[in-house]
């Protein structure tokens, strides 16, 4: 049955704007069909069952907490409720992997501290700001820091000193 981008946005449970995007990317392909406007586009079932399968195959995954204990026990339930969700051991191992980096990544500023210097995205981790907040401290000489080849480095003393 034949819908229009209204009804077919009710159909996937999204805004009109997202069926817009689905259609750039070429993920769906409507028809074209004589409105009382002009030209509308004409969407197949068939395909907005496709794009809904593929939508409710995204896992999400929870920001990691805190502190590592809660880390650990955190990343104990994630993994073991992915088994039950991926079917295929090598898509379960690979997800296992992924989610372990980011409970890892959740730990790293305390292994930054030990660097000599920092990146910029590494200082970004460990003061919880963005990249781009630390360049415009940089150039207002409020951070001070090092330009080697066409990047900064960041010594972690000053990065203590921009937080007191």
């Amino acid at each position: 049955m034949p819908l229009t981008k209204k009804e077919a946005a009710e159909y996937l449970g999204c805004s009109v704007r997202s069926i817009e995007a689905y259609t750039v990317k070429h993920e769906l392909n409507p028809s074209r069909s004589k409105g009382t406007r002009g030209d509308i586009n004409i969407y197949d079932e068939s395909e907005l069952d496709r794009i809904k399968t593929k939508r409710e195959q995204v896992v999400y995954v929870q920001r990691p907490p805190a502190s590592v204990t809660e880390s650990a026990t955190a990343l104990q339930n994630t993994t073991s409720s992915l088994a039950s969700i991926a079917s295929n051991d090598a898509v379960r191992s690979l997800l296992i992997d992924v989610i372990r980096e980011a409970f890892t990544a959740a730990t790293a500023p305390q292994q930054l501290r030990h660097k000599t210097f920092l990146t910029v995205e590494e200082a970004a981790v460990m003061t919880s700001l963005k990249p781009r907040t630390l360049l415009r401290l940089i150039k207002e000489k409020k951070l001070k820091a090092k330009k080697i080849g066409n990047s900064w480095r960041i010594a972690p003393s000053d990065l203590d000193k921009l937080q007191k």
